[in-house]
């Protein structure tokens, strides 16, 4: 059973909020929480540019998000499958091609029992993953685990950053060739992802630099104002993320 502050970081994450703290109450906060566990800032690039919200608060009050982000992570302790689970996730290419170099997840990963949508206008090019979850993986089945599930069509399963993946590229059938994303274009390829371990982390703990939350949050400013950032802010940034994923990756064990 998952603890007060498990649940509120899992419904945090998956946008079950309310009220009009500017932290607590956003309801797209995985925008930026998926965007720090990915290397430099092509990701929160592309979210900008897909029109999404990149929200400076989420990052201003470092001991917060990490107290948030720790809570998350540990609720992965205490959920795992009860029985071999088939899943689907669309993924934007970019980030599928670094996931399959990387053989892991990179962030939390949303993924869902229902199958594939007819199109995904939020996307520019698509990967079409199926996933293959063994029996006792970390992984949080939203249905099971929130006492209140307002997105049951949903059918959401949750998968944690670091966890180990085995990719095979399948040929399309052309009902999944007819997908479309934000372009109308099909998707770019088709492959199973099968989980095959759990996290194991060597990162080195480091403490987090000086101001570079408030520099990312400039970065964050830029983005959504369709500006380019300054290099020395970008540079502060993603020193500070690489950090922040040392200490996590560190003292999440799951």
């Amino acid at each position: 059973m998952l603890s007060e502050r498990q649940l509120r970081a899992v419904k945090y994450y998956i946008g079950d909020v309310c009220g009009a703290d500017p932290f607590w109450g956003d309801p797209k906060a995985y925008v930026v929480l998926n965007s720090l566990f990915f290397p430099g800032i092509r990701t929160e690039t592309a979210r900008a540019l897909e029109g999404k919200r990149l929200s400076p608060e989420i990052i201003s009050d470092t001991g917060r998000l990490v107290d948030m982000l720790a809570s998350l992570l540990s609720a992965f302790r205490e959920c795992s499958a009860e029985e071999d689970v088939e899943t689907y996730r669309v993924e934007r290419t970019m980030d599928y091609l670094l996931c399959r170099n990387l053989r892991r997840t990179v962030s939390f990963t949303s993924t869902s029992t229902a199958g594939f949508l007819r199109s995904y206008s939020d996307r520019v090019g698509i990967a079409l993953l199926r996933f293959a979850i063994p029996e006792g993986s970390p992984c949080i089945n939203m249905a099971a685990v929130l006492p209140e599930y307002a997105k049951t069509e949903e059918a959401e399963i949750l998968l944690p950053p670091g966890l180990s993946l085995d990719f095979t590229t399948l040929p399309m059938p052309e009902e999944l060739h007819a997908i479309t994303d934000a372009n109308g274009e099909p998707p770019e390829i088709y492959c199973k992802a099968a989980v095959s371990g759990r996290r194991s982390s060597s990162a080195e703990a480091i403490p987090l630099p000086e101001g570079g939350n408030e520099a990312g949050m400039r970065v964050y400013a830029a983005l959504n104002a369709g500006l380019t950032p300054e290099e020395d802010d970008c540079i502060e940034y993603v020193n500070w993320k690489t950090a922040l994923r040392g200490i996590l990756e560190r003292s999440a064990e799951y």
